[in-house]
Order: C-alpha cells, then sequence, then structure tokens
C-alpha cells in the first residue's frame, strides 16, 4: 500500500511538469504549421512578383507612426520607415503624429511634409500620458482603410508593411485543415523583438511573442504589440476605438485587440516570410528603463478578460507548481522517488527552451540559443511575480499614468 501511495505521488508531483511540456509543445505545433500562408517571398533587392500581392488594383494604406519629444529616433529610423516598398498599383499614405513634442519634431516634420507629397503630418496636442489620443487622431485623419502602425523606435525592413497589409487585402479563401477561415482580416498581429540589448530583456520579448502568437494561433488571441499591427479603420470604429481604456496609458494594442475579440471581428497572426519582411524595435536604453516599461505593460493585466486571465494565471502558476514539487521531494514532503519531479523540471526546461530557441528562429529568422532560455526563464519568473505582486499593491494607483519614456 505505502508503494502505491509513493507511485500516486510521484505521478501527481510531474503533473505540472506534464502540463507544461503538452501546453508549450501545442503552441509550438501551432507555430509551427504557421500563421497566413502568404505569397510574399519577397528577395532583399527586388520588388515582389505580381502573383504575389493582392490582387484588388486599387489597394490603399496609412502607415501610421505617433512621436512625443522622440525627433532623435525618427531620424535615426526615418529611412527605414519612409523606405517601405509597395506595388506601383497601390496607393500609399505616410503619417506621423507629433503628439504634443518640444524638440524640434514639429519643424523637422513640417519641412519634410514640404517636400513629400505622399507624407501626412498631424500634429495633436498631448493633454494626457499615452499614445492613445495621438493615434485616434492619426486614425481618424488617414485617407485610407487599411491601417498598418509601429513605433519611432523601429526598424521595418523594406517588405514589412506590404506583408501586413496583404493579409487585410487579400480575397484569395485560406483552406486549413484544422479551422478553415477566409484569408481576409479584420486585424493582423506582427512580431517585433528587439535588435540587440540586454539578454533577459530579449528573452522577455521571445517568450511574450510566443506565448501571444501561440494563444492567437490557436484562436484565443489576447493581444498585440503596437510596434506590428495592421486593421482596418472600420473596425476600429466597430470597436469604440480606444474608448473602453481611455484611462490607462497603455492598451492600445493588448486591451484593443480583447476588445476586438468582444466585437468578433477576425483577427489572425502574420509570420514574417523572410528576413525582408521583418519588424525588429531598437533596445530599451538601460535595465532600468526595459523594467518600467514592462511594469506600465502589466499594469493593463486587470483589464483582461476573464477567461484570459485564467489561462495566463495557469501558465504562471504551473511553473510554480513545477519547481515546488521539485524542491519538495528531497525533503520528503512527498514520496521515496526523489528524482521524479526534478526529472519532470529539468524536462519542462528543456522542451521550453527548444521551443522557444526555435520561434525565434523562424518567427524572428534569429536564433535566441536555447541554454540562454534555460538561464533567463527562473529570472523573468521570479522579477514578473514581484512586479506583479508590487503592481498590486503599489501606495500610488496613478503611476501607470506616466510614461516612464518618450515614446509613451
Amino acid at each position: 500500500m505505502a508503494a502505491l501511495w509513493d507511485i500516486g505521488a510521484a505521478a501527481m508531483a510531474a503533473l505540472p511538469a506534464a502540463f507544461r511540456i503538452a501546453w508549450d509543445w501545442r503552441w509550438h505545433r501551432a507555430l509551427s504549421r504557421g500563421a497566413l500562408p502568404l505569397e510574399t517571398p519577397h528577395p532583399a533587392v527586388s520588388p515582389p512578383a505580381p502573383s504575389a500581392v493582392p490582387r484588388n488594383p486599387n489597394t490603399g494604406v496609412t502607415l501610421i507612426v505617433c512621436a512625443h519629444n522622440d525627433l532623435a529616433m525618427l531620424q535615426s529610423n526615418w529611412a527605414f520607415w519612409r523606405g517601405q516598398q509597395f506595388p506601383d498599383h497601390w496607393s500609399v499614405e505616410w503619417l506621423v503624429v507629433d503628439d504634443g513634442s518640444q524638440d524640434g519634431t514639429r519643424e523637422w516634420l513640417t519641412g519634410l511634409e514640404a517636400q513629400d507629397a505622399q507624407l501626412t503630418v498631424v500634429h495633436h496636442d498631448k493633454t494626457r500620458p499615452g499614445k492613445k489620443d495621438a493615434l485616434a487622431a492619426g486614425i481618424r485623419a488617414a485617407q485610407h482603410e487599411v491601417l498598418v502602425m509601429t513605433d519611432a523606435d523601429c526598424r521595418p525592413q523594406p517588405f514589412w508593411a506590404a506583408s501586413m497589409a496583404q493579409s487585410l487585402t487579400a480575397q484569395k479563401p485560406l483552406e486549413r485543415p484544422s479551422a478553415p477561415r477566409p484569408l481576409k482580416l479584420d486585424m493582423a498581429l506582427g512580431i517585433c523583438l528587439p535588435d540587440g540589448g540586454p539578454a533577459l530583456l530579449g528573452f522577455d520579448a521571445v517568450r511574450v511573442a510566443f506565448q501571444y502568437s501561440g494563444e492567437a494561433l490557436l484562436n484565443r488571441p489576447y493581444m498585440g504589440v503596437g510596434r506590428n499591427i495592421a486593421y482596418h479603420r472600420s473596425a476600429w470604429e466597430k470597436v469604440g476605438g480606444f474608448d473602453a481604456h481611455a484611462d490607462l496609458a497603455s492598451g492600445d494594442d493588448d486591451l484593443f485587440v480583447q476588445d476586438a475579440v468582444r466585437s468578433q471581428l477576425r483577427i489572425g497572426m502574420v509570420q514574417p516570410p523572410n528576413e525582408a519582411a521583418l519588424n525588429r524595435v531598437l533596445p530599451a536604453s538601460d535595465w532600468k528603463d526595459g523594467w518600467q516599461r514592462k511594469r506600465r505593460h502589466l499594469s493593463t493585466a486587470g483589464r483582461y478578460r476573464r477567461g484570459t486571465r485564467r489561462i495566463l494565471g495557469l501558465d504562471a502558476l504551473l511553473d510554480l507548481l513545477i519547481v515546488a514539487a521539485a524542491v519538495a521531494a528531497p525533503l520528503g514532503l512527498l514520496h521515496k522517488f526523489v528524482w521524479i519531479p526534478v526529472a519532470a523540471m529539468t524536462l519542462a526546461a528543456v522542451v521550453r527552451a527548444f521551443t522557444l530557441s526555435l520561434f525565434s528562429q523562424v518567427w524572428g529568422k534569429d536564433a535566441f540559443p536555447w541554454w540562454q532560455c534555460l538561464l533567463w526563464g527562473p529570472i523573468r519568473w521570479m522579477l514578473l511575480a514581484t512586479a506583479t505582486v508590487r503592481n498590486a499593491f503599489t501606495s500610488s494607483p496613478t503611476w501607470t499614468q506616466r510614461a516612464p519614456t518618450s515614446r509613451s
């Protein structure tokens, strides 16, 4: 009887790790099948072939960037953004919203607009932190229905915007064995990983992208990133814009996606076909800057849908249960088979490391080493737990309204 109890206890102790492995593997399978199979194998130096672009001869798209006291970043990355390439028959507008800048951005943009017929500059008086008001002003001023958004600190490659816009304009039906649905989407989500910077922040970006991309491909989208997102203006209007969370500085990406889910919009992931369609973000200036951004992003979690909070909470709880079982076993608190939960924890960590590394290689075209995934995973978990607790018990409930960086 004692032996049966030990075996049963050992099996129970290994269950969290088994769930962790199954969960990560399910994300990996969904991501391996890929997102939208866009026929856009753009060469790095030549425009896309006619067969690789939407058949609609009147396609129009507006690219939007919001900037607040970010003149140096705009000047540094202007060639990447303004150099986006599209088929000749597309009508394209580049739109910048100057969100109350006082560093010379207004004057610099005004000079560019006078020389560039495709450039529209919207001057917005900033009244509160965050970029929602500025982004809303840009959306209302846009000439076209299809909108592609990024930030001033991003360096998109030449065919990034065309790849994102195609998912909103293509007419050919998409057939999938598991979930057939039309290719045309109301909203397209992309990923945007840092181009260098602290390894822990890079790992965190990979981990977040792996999670929300996997959930989206399992038909449970819950967030996107404002640096790489596209949608129809009519979809934005149907959702109600950003009114539902206008009191928060953050949320123009994740909370807006959840509002779109409630409105039953068609949301999908767009996988970069190659390096020429990537979008990278410059890393945080230092660890403190990255940490503040993370805390601010976490502040929106309380507004997530209940089902999403359950999924994310269980995802975090599994890691805690795995470690607890592995620690309790050597202390003799569970059973005599000490090696089982320890081996289960090790296997779960290895599976996660390899799936994250493969994801970064396929979707980001730059592999994050698997051994660094093993190293940074536990550290990231502890920091996130600390940040979550601090956010929950902060003495100032309005601190999340203070933008920690100029680009906010």
